[in-house]
Parts: C-alpha cells; sequence; structure tokens
C-alpha cells in the first residue's frame, strides 16, 4: 500500500516553547524523518492541500463540505458559501477572527440567528445550518463575491489585513455584523459573558466541479470536508481510525488518512496539549509506521502545513536501511526551520 498522512501542525510553531518539547520523545517519528526526502513549499491552508491530493481545485468547497454534513441539502448545481459563524473581538485596537469551536451554540441559538438572516438578507440567498459551527449560504444566481481563505487559515489573524479592496464587500460584512451585534441571542450571551456569534465567514464558494481524476482509492477522515470529497469523488471513505492497526486491510491500494490531533492545541496555543497528542500520535501511528514499512506499506507520505510551509515527507521501503542517515529531534529540526526562509539543504 501506497500511505499518505496529511496531519496539520506536525511541528510546534514556537521552537522555544519549552512545555511543547521538554520532555517529548518521537524516536520512531526522528527516524523515518531522517532517512526521507523533505520537500518545503510555501504554506498552504489544510483544505487547499486536500483538495490537492485528491486532484481537486479550491473552487466550490463549500459545496463539498456540505456533501459531507448529515441532514443537509443537496448541493445540486447550485453556488455555495460557507457562512461559519465567528467571534470577533478587539485585541490592542484590532479586530481579530475567532472561529466557531469557541462559540457553543444551542441549536434553538442557531435558529433564531438563521431566521433573521434569511429575512433581512433575502437577495444573499438562504441561510442553512447543519451543524451549529458550520453554516452555509445558498446564493442567489447572481451574487458574486471576493474570495476569502478558509476559516482554519484565517481564525487568529487580523480582520483588516484577510478582507479584499471591495467597498461593496466591506459594507455587506459590516452590515451583517450589525445584525448579528444586536441580535437579541447575542444581547443574551454577552449577558451571561459568552463569546457571541458576531460576524459571518464567507469563504469556499462556488458550485461542484465535475469529479476529478485522482490516485487516492481510499480515505480515512472524520473532517466533513473531507468525506464530501470522497463522496463527491465516489472514493472508499472511512472514519480517521484511532490506530494504525485500526485500518484494517482491504480495498484501496492508495489511501489518504486525515489526523487532526494537534490542530485544535495548535489554534488555542497549548503546546503542552500538543505535546500530549504528539505522543499518542507517536504510540498509536509512528512507531507502528516503522514496523509496517517494507511489509504492509511500500511507500509512505507524510504531509504537514505548518507555520513553517508545507512540509512533504516521502519515505520508501528501500530507505528503512539508511541508517547512517540522522535527523534532528523535533525541537532542533524546527529550530532549523524557523531560521531558514528556503527549502533546508
Amino acid at each position: 500500500m501506497h500511505l499518505t498522512l496529511l496531519i496539520p501542525e506536525l511541528l510546534w510553531p514556537e521552537p522555544g516553547d519549552p512545555l511543547a518539547f521538554d520532555g517529548l520523545a518521537c524516536p520512531s517519528l526522528e527516524t523515518w524523518l531522517g532517512r526521507s526526502r523533505l520537500e518545503r513549499s510555501p504554506p498552504r491552508p489544510l483544505e487547499a492541500i486536500l483538495a490537492r491530493q485528491l486532484g481537486l481545485t479550491e473552487n466550490g468547497l463549500a459545496a463539498c463540505r456540505l456533501q459531507g454534513e448529515t441532514n443537509a441539502p443537496q448541493a445540486a448545481d447550485r453556488q455555495w458559501f460557507c457562512a461559519d459563524p465567528v467571534h470577533l473581538k478587539f485585541h490592542h485596537d484590532r479586530i481579530i477572527l475567532g472561529d466557531a469551536s469557541l462559540l457553543a451554540l444551542e441549536a434553538a441559538e442557531v435558529e433564531a440567528l438563521l431566521a433573521s438572516l434569511n429575512a433581512t438578507f433575502p437577495d444573499l440567498g438562504r441561510f442553512h445550518a447543519p451543524h451549529p459551527r458550520r453554516w452555509y449560504l445558498e446564493a442567489a444566481a447572481d451574487l458574486e463575491l471576493p474570495p476569502l481563505p478558509p476559516l482554519s487559515a484565517a481564525s487568529g489573524r487580523q480582520l483588516g489585513s484577510l478582507m479584499p479592496e471591495s467597498p461593496r464587500f466591506s459594507r455587506l460584512m459590516n452590515e451583517l455584523q450589525m445584525l448579528l451585534h444586536d441580535h437579541p441571542v447575542n444581547r443574551a450571551r454577552e449577558a451571561r459573558r459568552q463569546p457571541t456569534a458576531n460576524g459571518l465567514w464567507l469563504w469556499g464558494g462556488g458550485a461542484l466541479a465535475a469529479p476529478a481524476a485522482t490516485r487516492i482509492e481510499r480515505l480515512g477522515a472524520d473532517d466533513p470536508l473531507a468525506r464530501g470529497m470522497a463522496r463527491h469523488l465516489g472514493l472508499i471513505s472511512d472514519p480517521a481510525p484511532a490506530t494504525l492497526a485500526d485500518w484494517p486491510p482491504g480495498p484501496g491500494r492508495q489511501a489518504l488518512i486525515l489526523l487532526e490531533h494537534l490542530l485544535a492545541p495548535t489554534l488555542i496555543e497549548d503546546s503542552e496539549a500538543w505535546r500530549d497528542a504528539m505522543a499518542r500520535l507517536e504510540r498509536d501511528w509512528f512507531a507502528p509506521l516503522a514496523a509496517a514499512l517494507g511489509k504492509s506499506i511500500a511507500r509512505l507520505d507524510l504531509i504537514s502545513p505548518t507555520a513553517f510551509g508545507v512540509l512533504h515527507w516521502e519515505i520508501r521501503a528501500s530507505d528503512r536501511w539508511k541508517l547512517w542517515r540522522r535527523t534532528p529531534p523535533l525541537a532542533a529540526l524546527t529550530r532549523q526551520l524557523a531560521l531558514s526562509p528556503e527549502n533546508m539543504p
């Protein structure tokens, strides 16, 4: 089997953080990283990397994600946008974008917010919320919006640095913010000292494109965008396994597994949680992979979007005999990448 692992944030973004690296032992990962070939490319969002691996473009990501939702309307040939609720907060006189994972919106709150959005902005289309954190806009036929980066690439960043130079779009975003800010749902949340859903992030616009040819035959992922892509392409799709041992043999000699253990700790800047998740990956994935290479696995690709760019390691079965090749511990590797803006020698 040719296995591709897509693991966001494999390297902690702060090289000197002792809470992330002190006491972290990943001997299996470090051994096979040292015997692999590394390609480093400029930063790209996880969603874009996933699309590229599956032979898709970044157009229509919202429609693809909708395909992966439960009890969602059919994407059909209409244009959709992700319209994810966000919490906009002031920080040092700047507006910072937060994602919906911190909101914990109740079903009744979502229903009330969507009812107001649909009543106030019928010219945009119709809003849907198959999940409290993932909302969608079924766009009106003539609606044109400038592209925004995926929410995963925008969270925690200054709003002004993300916005396109479009007065019309800025006006629309302000109108959405005003309605949400003054909504009774958010007034009540503010009184309870809960974060408010005071903005929408409109990204991933487009209609479903024709299914593409892809080398991947089987996908393991819990992410709804990945599930939707698999459904759109007609791939064998399974939930992300907890361990390598839980990935049963079967059809699909070209497989991709998305492991998101490190993503949430990085987004909330919890270096201790990241270190604990790395230890679990070492035990459940990296150590078993070292044993499986050359047996059930002929080639392994590890792809990770990080603060230092997209890192792509490739190792083949024959590389396991390159005993003379070494890689530094993860902390030293992170420092080396941080100091080098270009590809490592």
